[in-house]
């Protein structure tokens, strides 16, 4: 069985305890405007442009005088384009067995220190629900300490607790209006799967995006709050994740345009924000 890998790389604590290889999955069923992996979104990848195209041919001409017609593109499946050596395309995943991931996990297991392990972030990785539970129950019979970081939007999610170590999960908003506004998704099945997951496991991060004019106000703060505090608060930990632009050029890379603007969030607005948090005894921590 294959999974579409988008990138891999090692991380020390931002995606789970200690040392970690962190695999991105690709495919995301969110389109949240403020990403900052929007290659990850399309289920079979993204054709980015990574230079000028002056060089780069197409056998069907969907590029020209340095241009390229993405509409053109869609149809063509083996996309050529991105092997030939003077190309400034790339193809923003690759299939890879999941023997092989099992087998380089194995080979870079000296290297998982401080508690480390393997985490599978995206995208959105339980969009390759099969592959990633064949992955987290082989690692798991390896004795290797497992991560999962989720918008939590999949139904089948809790089939997966019982393989997985450390649980990462977004709640992107309270309001499911607001939520699907944003993303394209309501927020039925995330807080019903966040609330699953406090009720059953001893650890669980959630993780909140603070966007400017979306979800980052006093009033969003005691709003998150109260959604809260209806869980087993005791085995949850929160972090704040402060917008940022660091994804930008890549929506240009993908023929996509960036829309959010005003964004930002202030450090007064970011530590009034927090201090909500733990006025209520929720606890936030910082990776």
């Amino acid at each position: 069985m294959n999974v579409k890998i988008l990138f891999k790389g090692f991380n020390f604590s931002q995606d789970g305890p200690g040392n970690r290889l962190v695999y991105h999955l690709q495919g995301c069923n969110m389109h949240c405007p403020w990403c900052s992996n929007p290659e990850s979104i399309p289920e079979n990848g993204s054709l980015m442009v990574k230079g000028d195209l002056e060089e780069t041919h197409c056998i069907f001409g969907a590029i020209e005088n340095g241009s390229i017609d993405r509409e053109r593109c869609k149809a063509c499946l083996e996309k050529p384009c991105v092997r030939l050596p003077s190309s400034n395309l790339q193809l923003s995943c690759a299939d890879t067995d999941v023997e092989d991931i099992v087998d380089e996990v194995k080979r870079c297991s000296p290297m998982f220190f401080d508690g480390g392990g393997v985490t599978f972030t995206g995208g959105e990785p339980t969009l390759q629900f099969d592959a990633l539970k064949m992955l987290l129950f082989e690692l798991k019979r390896l004795g290797i300490n497992t991560a999962v970081e989720t918008n939590g939007s999949r139904r089948q999610l809790p089939e997966l607790f019982s393989l997985i170590d450390f649980l990462i999960m977004d709640c992107k908003h309270y309001d499911s209006h607001a939520h699907e506004e944003a993303t394209g998704l309501g927020n039925e099945i995330v807080l019903r799967n966040i609330a699953a997951a406090a009720g059953k496991r001893p650890q669980l991060l959630i993780r909140i995006p603070l966007i400017g004019g979306f979800n980052s106000s006093k009033k969003d703060a005691l709003n998150f709050v109260k959604l809260f505090k209806k869980l087993h608060a005791e085995n949850c930990q929160f972090e704040l994740l402060k917008y940022h632009e660091y994804g930008k050029d890549k929506w240009d890379q993908c023929g996509k345009d960036y829309l959010m603007k005003n964004a930002e969030v202030s450090d007064k607005g970011f530590e009034e924000f927090s201090q909500v948090f733990k006025t209520n005894g929720l606890k936030l921590i910082r990776t």
